[in-house]
């Protein structure tokens, strides 16, 4: 997508292809045939856009529904099938594993795409990575354990979970706390200190969220990939299902309180009003197309070198003037470095040092290269409409602990 985005007509494919991948979709859910492709967009284009955002069996099930090629459909098939396969053996390996640490006393709680599985019309068309689960208590010990029977085999600890392997299509997330503390102190308060789950109604060990709990922590996670790296339009369409699947029974002023404890609510704001313009056709303008555009290009979960645009649009709002990209990206303000050199607090006029450290930590960094390139060569314009979109979700996250 990215090269299709540098096109001089760029401004007319928009609308056409957020609609067609809305017809896709539609179709594959409905079960009907979709609508053939319209000029202007080609099978590889659908083909990336559905490898990149994990969408295989969403937009590329639909397509098998056409009359194409006998070369076309057999380039496609192999992807199904992998996909069918993946869900049926991550379906089987939530069951399993709930029920042996529910059985082993060791509490714990399935998150993210284990849940919105099923909340779509069938578990296959919600395609997902991984698995996620929380283990509370301090267990961690005996549930790696339970996961070793299993077969499960440990491969590293990175971040806030540890990684464990099975098989061709088995990827587990044992998670030990659900909101990275080095991204946005504010959310992992909000989730450190409160007990928000409740037990699974016949269970002793085994947990969930409430249905409004549940599209917060939803929200949140979506949040932080936005503001790290982007993330992609499958995020839309989650937000999409669920908000029309629960419609008669969230209760929003709950949710609206606690997307404002979590510093979310304009994002979340945008983000489920530009789930509903694709989902729905309805009329759309160009913050929004720009926004879907931004999102398509971002795949699944965003890209390195996207992780400055959050932190641009902070630092846009910390200075409160008008600065070049460069200024901003080179010589952040003394506020926005305290965050990540604390020893500023005490002696600020070290500023400069901090610069310098931050600058060549940026240059050993493939990913820091990858952000200079961004700032000194990307198109002006295309700079300054992704900047507006994180001016107006406004992500101010915050990593300095309080």
């Amino acid at each position: 997508m990215a090269g299709h985005v540098k096109t001089k007509s760029k401004k007319e494919p928009k609308p056409v292809l957020m609609d067609y991948l809305r017809e896709l979709i539609c179709a594959q859910m409905e079960n009907r045939v979709p609508s053939n492709i319209p000029e202007g967009i080609t099978l590889k284009e659908i083909e990336d856009i559905a490898h990149r955002g994990q969408m295989d069996y969403c937009l590329l099930g639909a397509l098998l529904k056409l009359d194409l090629p006998q070369a076309d459909i057999e380039g496609i098939r192999p992807f199904l099938v992998r996909s069918t396969m993946k869900t049926l053996a991550q379906v089987c390996a939530v069951r399993e594993i709930q029920e042996r640490l529910e059985e082993a006393g060791v509490k714990s709680q399935v998150l993210k795409g284990s849940v919105m599985k099923f909340i779509y019309p069938t578990p296959e068309l919600r395609e997902m990575s991984d698995v996620d689960i929380i283990v509370y208590d301090q267990s961690l010990t005996h549930a790696e354990s339970v996961l070793n029977e299993l077969g499960y085999e440990k491969q590293q600890a990175v971040k806030h979970h540890t990684i464990f392997t099975k098989g061709p299509f088995l990827l587990l997330e044992v998670h030990w706390c659900l909101f990275d503390e080095n991204v946005d102190q504010s959310q992992f308060s909000y989730y450190y200190d409160n007990f928000r789950s409740t037990l699974v109604e016949g269970t002793r060990y085994t947990y969930e969220f409430s249905k409004e709990d549940f599209y917060v922590y939803l929200i949140s996670h979506m949040a932080k990939h936005f503001y790290e790296t982007g993330c992609g339009i499958r995020n839309l369409l989650d937000v999409y299902i669920y908000r029309t699947v629960y419609k008669d029974i969230l209760d929003e002023e709950h949710i609206r309180n606690e997307l404002e404890k979590c510093g979310t609510i304009d994002f979340e704001k945008h983000i489920r009003t530009l789930a509903f313009i694709w989902m729905e056709g309805k009329s759309s303008n160009s913050f929004y197309n720009d926004m879907f555009e931004y999102m398509l290009d971002c795949g699944i979960y965003g890209k390195g070198e996207n992780g400055v645009w959050g932190k641009l649009a902070k630092e846009k709002s910390l200075s409160g003037k008008q600065k070049s990209l460069k200024n901003l990206y080179y010589f952040p303000s003394l506020k926005y470095m305290q965050e990540y050199y604390t020893w500023l607090e005490k002696c600020p006029i070290l500023l400069p040092i901090a610069w310098g450290m931050r600058a060549l930590t940026g240059a050993l960094s493939p990913e820091g290269m990858n952000r200079r390139k961004l700032v000194a060569f990307e198109d002006k314009k295309r700079i300054e409409t992704i900047r507006n979109i994180y001016d107006k979700v406004h992500l101010d996250f915050n990593s300095k602990k309080k």
